[in-house]
């Protein structure tokens, strides 16, 4: 006899905590001994958690307190935590790392390369023209895939042409100063340790 498996209740998916509505002062209204006037407040507060975040904290001090204070005295008040934190580690008081909210679901991390499906074309046409510009190469790639790139990548395109020229010029180098090394096993050590700002190394001397 077939035993029919009972029905599976749904969970319900916990929703992030939503932003507080947060109330500020107008422009010239601040008070400029505001914060003074609630740091016993704010003092307990760290006493009790000493490791939360200054932006949490006067978030919190903006929805108990709307409208007294401005979003130019969030800096004030990091830096006097900041000074308090100093001065509890001196008294022995363990203060963990900082604690951060995430309030919204997004995945966090670096974003997926912008480039990647077509960046060995455009190896092909640095190669074959290495004198164009990154505005140059965009426009190109905009004219065959119109609906995949945009202006706004030009940053991301003039970094990682920057970086072909680096490789490039060292590859060059090695070529010249060796003609029997293997110059494709350096670039490609060269690329690894490339720093985005990073400028060229200095070729060693003979």
């Amino acid at each position: 006899m077939h035993v029919a498996s009972p029905a599976r209740v749904p969970v319900p998916v916990a929703k992030p905590p939503e932003r507080p509505q947060l109330i500020y002062a107008g422009s010239g209204n601040g008070s400029f001994h505001a914060l003074t006037m609630v740091w016993p407040l704010v003092c307990r507060r760290l006493e009790g958690c000493p490791d939360i975040n200054s932006t949490q904290l006067f978030e919190e001090l903006c929805a108990q307190f709307p409208g007294r204070f401005n979003p130019f005295q969030r800096k004030t008040l990091s830096k006097r935590v900041k000074i308090w934190r100093q001065d509890a580690r001196a008294r022995g008081v363990i203060i963990d790392h900082l604690k951060y909210r995430n309030l919204n679901n997004k995945p966090r991390g670096r974003r997926p390369d912008p480039f990647r499906a077509h960046w060995e074309q455009m190896l092909q046409s640095l190669e074959s023209q290495p004198d164009q510009t990154a505005m140059e190469l965009l426009t190109e790639f905009r004219a065959r895939y119109p609906e995949q790139y945009s202006l706004r990548q030009l940053c991301t395109l003039e970094r990682r042409v920057r970086a072909w020229r680096r490789e490039a010029v060292q590859r060059l180098m090695c070529e010249m100063k060796n003609p029997t090394q293997d110059c494709n096993a350096i670039a490609y050590h060269y690329r690894s340790n490339l720093k985005p700002h990073g400028s060229l190394p200095p070729p060693a001397s003979d």
